[in-house]
């Protein structure tokens, strides 16, 4: 953001006084969103969409640039070194992520608005299923199992959640539009969470035990047509090569 953190914590101030509520606690040695701050995410965020929206409306990927879409849980774990691989393959061109739910980077693709997606549970246009996914319940230790805190529809990995608690009670707390808002619900203890694992567990989670197993979650690589299958193989190695060491 190149801000510095006492800049960042001035802006936070501001807001807050703007506003007339708070938006960050401490949480241990750092600090986590209140309730509104989660909500005021939630507005920033579309707010965001909207401008990127209309700048892709408005303009097309330039000749010597790539957009990748992808998952947010792929975001720490996988986007990274499929970005070192095209800058590899293809030196001098530019990248650009979409982070986003699988349903849109499925549409993207779909849209040619993205070169290269990357989803979990259901294939974009020409998909290739590259791995499977483990799929675990998440909480703190001291977490209520009854209480699920869950992505908003459509959500494959939310729907395979509830088919493996069919006939159980419970209840959903919280219905989240974003892989930063279900982490941060699950840390301050209101329920647990079905997330894949790619990657390290995010921190404050652990494994919450005894309940139905959940199936693992197909994880699929798409590309368009200005990625020839040299670069698409490429791809689909580093992936297996994070995925199974």
């Amino acid at each position: 953001m190149h801000l510095s953190q006492p800049a960042v914590s001035g802006h936070l101030r501001r807001l807050e006084r703007e506003l007339g509520c708070a938006l960050v606690m401490r949480q241990g040695r750092g600090i986590t969103m209140t309730g509104d701050g989660e909500a005021l995410a939630v507005y920033a965020r579309a707010l965001i969409e909207q401008h990127d929206e209309a700048v892709r409306a408005l303009s097309s990927a330039a000749d010597d640039e790539l957009i990748v879409a992808a998952t947010e849980h792929a975001a720490e774990s996988l986007v990274p070194p499929l970005v070192s691989v095209l800058n590899e393959e293809l030196p001098g061109v530019g990248v650009r992520l979409r982070l986003t739910r699988s349903a849109r980077a499925r549409e993207l693709l779909h849209d040619a608005r993205a070169d290269i997606a990357v989803t979990l549970t259901t294939p974009p246009p020409g998909g290739d299923r590259v791995a499977a996914v483990p799929l675990e319940w998440l909480g703190t230790r001291e977490a209520p199992r009854e209480k699920v805190i869950l992505f908003e529809r459509p959500c494959a990995v939310r729907d395979q959640a509830l088919a493996s608690r069919a006939g159980e009670s419970f209840e959903i707390v919280r219905e989240c539009s974003n892989l930063a808002t279900v982490v941060s619900t699950a840390r301050r203890g209101e329920g647990i969470t079905p997330l894949p694992r790619l990657g390290p567990r995010p921190d404050g989670l652990e494994p919450v035990t005894g309940l139905p197993g959940l199936p693992s979650a197909p994880l699929y690589l798409a590309t368009g047509p200005r990625v020839d299958r040299r670069i698409r193989a490429a791809l689909t190695r580093r992936i297996l090569e994070i995925l199974h060491g």
